[in-house]
């Protein structure tokens, strides 16, 4: 459970802070053994910028521990995996971790946009005592500190932490927010409460009735201005072949995502605007599992901006990801977006 705390906090953060250099970035991560990975895991979390300039987001989180429930992001989450992972991950990036026996873990991590202008990176500890956990980050812009518990009360999991970033820039100053959440299947919550120079309240409720449909809401709320920015409603189902995942977000706006394998080794998957603005956005794509431990993904989207995907996992502690992307409008001399990243573990 440990292993994913941190984690939840960027995934109920849809909408990220900014770096002084006004790239996107994600303030937690952190693997399966839990150790804090890169601030910058592109790969987890998604932007797909297509030719009008317009950007998109998506995030796709970690499969859940054993035991434990799934999340709100986890609805369309295959569909995610196909059509997001992998793509427009910049030119360079690298994940390094090492943990020890005594429950620390060191890790560094670094990336660079195709422009070489947007570099971040950075390197931290992390270590347990019993129940609790805390963990230190220096990074290119800031520094980023959390401390937190997590434990069994009332039939189910509990968990909170404290996180405190800080960022250079003219406006310099901390900015500190407090994760809570609370497991009892078949309910889950998890809340993100503003402490300090941080004005929104986020959270979610999910609900699993039966067995593969889940049921879920979403609020964002601005502190400050007093009022509700953003609320959604989500249904999903998923099987062993086939998912399905609705969203009503503003009661405005109706996105929706399939995803469908096909024999042992192939996949396809669509998302698409049903309704609201931007109706005519959509995305398709498919998947080929070449063998178990490498897959060749490919996707276009309205703009017909097209991209190739190959992943590879050479061992458990080793993985690679290749991205190249074209203007399928003039394939020779419009835009093209190429991407390496790779993560070490030991």
């Amino acid at each position: 459970m440990l292993a994913r705390i941190k984690k939840l906090f960027n995934l109920i953060f849809k909408k990220r802070r900014k770096d002084t250099d006004g790239s996107e970035y994600s303030e937690y991560s952190q693997d399966e053994q839990g150790s804090p990975q890169s601030s910058r895991r592109p790969e987890r979390r998604q932007y797909s910028k297509g030719l009008n300039g317009s950007e998109e987001t998506e995030v796709i989180p970690l499969p859940p521990l054993k035991g434990n429930m799934l999340t709100y992001f986890h609805i369309g989450n295959l569909a995610k995996e196909c059509l997001c992972h992998g793509y427009n991950i910049g030119i360079w990036q690298l994940d390094c971790s090492t943990g020890t026996k005594k429950n620390m873990n060191i890790y560094s991590y670094g990336k660079a946009d195709p422009d070489l202008n947007s570099i971040t990176g950075g390197m931290g500890l992390s270590e347990k005592f019993g129940i609790f956990h805390m963990s230190q980050t220096w990074q290119i812009h800031g520094y980023l500190g959390t401390i937190g518990l997590n434990t069994e009360t009332i039939g189910g999991k509990l968990y909170s932490f404290l996180c405190a970033n800080y960022v250079h820039n003219d406006d310099a100053s901390p900015k500190i927010d407090l994760l809570a959440g609370y497991e009892l299947s078949p309910i889950k919550s998890e809340v993100v409460i503003p402490i300090l120079k941080s004005p929104k309240f986020m959270g979610y409720l999910l609900l699993q009735p039966i067995e593969n449909f889940l049921l879920a809401c979403r609020l964002e709320f601005n502190v400050e201005e007093r009022e509700i920015e953003t609320h959604a409603f989500c249904i999903g189902y998923t099987d062993e072949t086939t998912e399905y995942g609705l969203k009503v977000e503003n009661f405005k706006d109706v996105r929706g995502s399939v995803f469908q394998r096909v024999g042992e080794k192939w996949g396809v998957a669509l998302k698409a605007n049903l309704f609201g603005k931007d109706m005519q956005k959509f995305t398709v794509g498919g998947q080929y599992q070449i063998h178990e431990r490498a897959l060749i993904k490919a996707r276009i989207s309205d703009d017909l901006f097209a991209g190739l995907v190959y992943q590879i996992k050479l061992t458990d502690n080793v993985e690679g990801n290749y991205y190249f992307g074209f203007d399928a409008n003039s394939p020779f001399k419009g835009d093209h977006k190429i991407g390496i990243s790779w993560r070490f573990r030991a």
